[in-house]
């Protein structure tokens, strides 16, 4: 075996609460697809597309390659190059026809010191994955949704060869040059007994890879709808509930029409504005933003209604991005700065 048994996010971080207000968010996520090709039981693409918009007001498009070119073009204008460019969203990217352009053109621009795809897997055919490594992606983590063609129609709610998918993946893995491949998989698509299995079969094809537990990401999917208080995150470690969410102070996402939120979540807590009318630094910088931040830190998350759906604070928020015993200091700070511009 020669791949790493290690979480798939990044494990070298700053300690956020010492480095905020950033100047330049650390990770902005583009969201080139929020159509889906399969139907997670855990995931809210297991509702029809018409549930999607209802629950969570989600529209199901593809990025432009315009609105793409403006907002790389915009994410330039930002003082300090982005640790992380994510290719990821709310879909699956590799349903964009032209996700292996996409990031050929963020490579070009130079944005960011890392660009990601996370996906399914599913369409990573020898074309797609030549495309891929040819573009310059510097990191694919592939979710597993099972290790046989029958967990894949039961978890992920589609008909997988499983033998040329796991090919595909080998492919990938042979070919890659300096890309990373990560491989995950939750433990709701393990069935007992078989960690051993997914380490066997895929443990000579990845960098890294991990299993991470199932949490209740989307509200309303019956499955997680019993799990609103557990004590751990997806990776397993042991949390107390947090009150301030980090994921604001630190990065942006933008869906597929350009609308800015100040996450990477299905819910738009707050639409900071649209990169065809406003610029993403003068978003970053802005009152709407500064206002959001401020209400987390006050211990008033759950006034926005979608925050309080959100269960990212206790699901993907790392140690060294806890807010909540410096939320005094830091409002003092904002207020310090605030009264400097």
């Amino acid at each position: 075996m020669v791949a790493e048994i290690k979480p798939i996010y990044g494990t070298q971080r700053t300690r956020l609460a010492t480095a905020i207000p950033l100047a330049t968010p650390y990770s902005i996520y583009v969201f080139p697809s929020t159509y889906c090709n399969f139907k997670c039981v855990y995931c809210a693409h297991m509702f029809p597309p018409e549930v999607i918009k209802e629950k969570y007001g989600l529209d199901r498009n593809h990025m432009s390659l315009d609105t793409y070119r403006e907002t790389i073009a915009q994410i330039a204008e930002f003082p300090e190059k982005i640790r992380l460019l994510s290719l990821t969203g709310q879909g699956e990217p590799l349903m964009n026809k032209n996700i292996a352009e996409m990031v050929s053109i963020a490579k070009a621009a130079n944005v960011a010191e890392r660009i990601e795809i996370i996906s399914n897997g599913r369409l990573l055919s020898e074309k797609m994955a030549g495309n891929l490594i040819d573009a310059g992606l510097d990191t694919l983590r592939i979710s597993l949704q099972g290790l046989n063609s029958k967990k894949y129609q039961d978890i992920g709610g589609v008909k997988v060869n499983f033998e040329e998918f796991h090919n595909n993946i080998r492919y990938f893995y042979q070919n890659k040059r300096n890309t990373e491949l990560f491989v995950k998989i939750m433990d709701v698509a393990l069935d007992s007994g078989e960690e051993a299995l997914f380490y066997e079969k895929f443990g000579d094809c990845a960098d890294r890879m991990y299993v991470e537990r199932m949490l209740p990401a989307y509200a309303g999917v019956e499955i997680t709808d019993s799990m609103q208080q557990v004590d751990y995150d997806r990776y397993g470690r042991q949390i107390t509930h947090r009150k301030v969410c980090p994921l604001a102070f630190y990065m942006l996402g933008v869906f597929p029409e350009g609308d800015v939120e100040p996450c990477d979540t299905i819910y738009k807590p707050i639409i900071l504005g649209n990169v065809h009318n406003e610029r993403l630094v003068d978003m970053w910088r802005g009152e709407k933003l500064r206002q959001f931040w401020m209400q987390h830190l006050r211990g008033e998350r759950h006034d926005n209604p979608k925050c309080a759906n959100c269960n990212a604070p206790d699901d993907v928020a790392h140690s060294e991005d806890i807010l909540d015993d410096e939320a005094e200091e830091l409002m003092r700070r904002f207020a310090s700065a605030d009264s400097g511009r």
